[in-house]
């Protein structure tokens, strides 16, 4: 695009006369009246994206994937991109000596995308229709309005200004909101040498993959070392093989047929959390989320936490506010202009790290609880640097955004389940690095002498091992089991590794029986001390996964709920949309590639396994 002219702003367009004024007018306004109008209108397109939301939510399904500052961020993100689009029309009608085009070309893309804005957010109407629609509505609000009159420029100026003055009250409001929210949070003071807690969630990172756990690729050289100082549980399970339930029961001890949570249901307050618990003990509490799909306070997951950054105030975020950005970021072609196919907003493991350690320095007076949730090994696959080809294998292009296979592909070529597998392989080793950098840092300050840290990961992920792809759609090791490690010196053992099967869920009541003190609220499950210190201890470990649309017909989960039971090396995996059962063997098949569910000497524990099972949906079945 050619520089502005300096003089841009002095353009005026001659026009019919307004009769009701009896003189001249510029119909089309200087480039101070059409700035105006892209500025006013992109705050109302932005207020209307933000209604359409909301409709959605009441009447379509109650989460819509956006951050609370929305109501503010969407009408300016919605703004920044508007006042381009005018410029580029001031710039264009001048270079083609039509400035009077200006004001209606303004105009009519201005209300074309904002009405397009608004009926994008609900996806079950056509794009295409969408689109058709839009134009219409842009091509009658024209014409109708395609001469303002001098008094119809000053309104739009002034409307610009009012408006615009209202955006930056409502947002001075919101964050002032959320400082008020984290001056309240803190109830008692803390007993005296109560330890810090913190909990670092490594979304999708499947214990299969990690030389932790003896995988051949050496993916996790810095948990493998740091493991080595606490206990490392072998055999640690998910609650459900995706986010929310399994994060939900990480906060509340509840497996996750116990928790209100579903693909369109957030987490309810029935159950006490273990943020609210160690806010009421006197601990700051600090979440710090990078999934802002399934780890956001829409979900329910910033239930407790004085301090909790899901949407953060950053520009790739701001702009991920709007619908237009959003429907901006999808398009393919604008991708490999840029060179950028990561998700809009994604917030890295340095980002988190940063955020938490800037929160943690803010008060040293009281100790804290921080929750980290990471995001880097997730889809899509986009590590920094040599880390994105650490693993690639020779010839073999990496399948960065593998699922998008998922339907159209349902027998993925050798290459790009192995190129899938290199690029999440290298994520996990760049994710591990920056663990390793961080609890260095801790370290070195002194801080981890006095901080209870749990290493652990919501679920796995499917690289085509089972004709899946993705988590969230069976219960197969691949998606359940996961890394799970305590660090906590000189309260927990170091060297120790437990082969007994353990539930991610036991992390609330281990955290309270780690503590000095005993707050007045418990959590169930059994603390995961008895399994260290007695590796004999033996419980029953329940997985679930509730029935899902819109998949792939041979997936298991679009058949029927999903439920699961781990018994010492057995795990039983049970239909309940068909009554089929699968039963494997961990200890001689860990990739679970064998059913013994028919096998007569397997037959006993099926029966039992499967009488276990019937608690987990009751009366759930279809």
């Amino acid at each position: 695009m050619p520089p502005a002219d300096p003089s841009i702003d002095h353009i005026a367009f001659s026009t019919p006369s307004d009769g009701a004024r009896g003189g001249p007018v510029r119909g089309g306004g200087d480039a101070i009246d059409v700035l105006s109008l892209s500025v006013a209108g992109g705050i109302v397109a932005g207020v209307l994206d933000v209604l359409s939301l909301e409709a959605r939510r009441l009447w379509v399904e109650p989460i819509v994937f956006i951050g609370h500052h929305t109501p503010w961020t969407a009408p300016l993100a919605t703004v920044a991109l508007f006042v381009p689009v005018a410029i580029g029309i001031l710039v264009l009608s001048r270079l083609i000596r039509q400035p009077q085009l200006a004001w209606a070309a303004t105009l009519w893309s201005c209300t074309f995308l904002g009405t397009f804005g608004a009926l994008y957010t609900f996806p079950q109407i056509q794009r295409l229709a969408a689109l058709i629609l839009s134009a219409g509505i842009a091509t009658v609000v024209t014409r109708r309005w395609s001469h303002p009159g001098n008094a119809g420029r000053r309104g739009i100026r002034r409307a610009a200004l009012a408006t615009s003055g209202l955006l930056v009250i409502a947002g001075a409001l919101f964050v002032w909101r959320d400082v008020r929210r984290e001056q309240r949070s803190v109830g008692d003071t803390a007993p005296e040498g109560a330890p810090n807690v913190l909990l670092l969630v490594l979304d999708t990172v499947r214990a299969i993959s990690m030389s932790l756990y003896g995988y051949e690729r050496e993916t996790t050289p810095q948990l493998a070392a740091w493991g080595k100082r606490g206990v490392v549980f072998e055999q640690a399970y998910s609650t459900a093989p995706w986010t929310l339930p399994s994060h939900a029961s990480m906060m509340t001890g509840r497996w996750m047929h116990e928790l209100s949570t579903d693909w369109m249901v957030p987490l309810d307050a029935r159950d006490a959390t273990l943020a609210e618990v160690l806010s009421r003990a006197g601990y700051r509490t600090g979440g710090f989320v990078a999934n802002t799909d399934y780890t956001s306070a829409e979900v329910g997951l910033d239930r407790g936490f004085g301090h909790f950054e899901d949407y953060t105030l950053n520009a790739s975020q701001l702009l991920r506010s709007s619908s237009l950005w959003r429907a901006l970021a999808r398009i393919e072609v604008l991708r490999r202009v840029i060179g950028n196919h990561d998700n809009l907003g994604r917030r890295t493991a340095p980002d988190i790290t940063h955020a938490f350690r800037a929160w943690a320095a803010r008060d040293t007076t009281r100790p804290y609880f921080a929750f980290l949730n990471y995001y880097d090994a997730h889809r899509p696959y986009f590590p920094p640097g040599a880390w994105a080809a650490k693993f690639q294998t020779p010839g073999t292009p990496l399948n960065t955004r593998y699922r998008k296979e998922n339907g159209q592909v349902p027998n993925p070529t050798p290459a790009q389940v192995q190129g899938a597998i290199d690029a999440y392989d290298g994520a996990i080793a760049y994710l591990d690095d920056q663990l390793g950098a961080l609890l260095r840092e801790l370290e070195s300050s002194g801080e981890l002498r006095r901080t209870i840290v749990v290493i652990t990961a919501d679920h796995g992920e499917e690289f085509f091992e089972h004709r899946l792809w993705d988590h969230g759609n069976s219960l197969y090791a691949p998606s359940v089991h996961v890394p799970l490690i305590v660090l906590a010196p000189g309260r927990v053992p170091e060297g120790v590794r437990v082969p007994s099967p353990v539930s991610a869920r036991s992390i609330p009541a281990t955290i309270m029986d780690l503590l000095p003190f005993r707050p007045a609220t418990t959590f169930p499950g059994r603390s995961l001390q008895a399994v260290w210190r007695d590796s004999t201890v033996q419980d029953s470990i329940f997985l679930g996964v509730r029935e899902v649309q819109r998949q792939p017909e041979r997936y298991p989960v679009s058949v029927g709920n999903l439920g699961g039971v781990v018994a010492g090396t057995a795990q039983y995996i049970r239909n309940f949309g068909n009554d089929a059962e699968e039963l494997y063997d961990g200890a001689r098949d860990p990739w679970q590639h064998e059913d013994l569910s028919r096998r007569s000497e397997w037959a006993e524990a099926r029966l039992r396994l499967r009488a276990l099972s019937d608690s987990i949906f009751p009366a759930r079945r279809r």
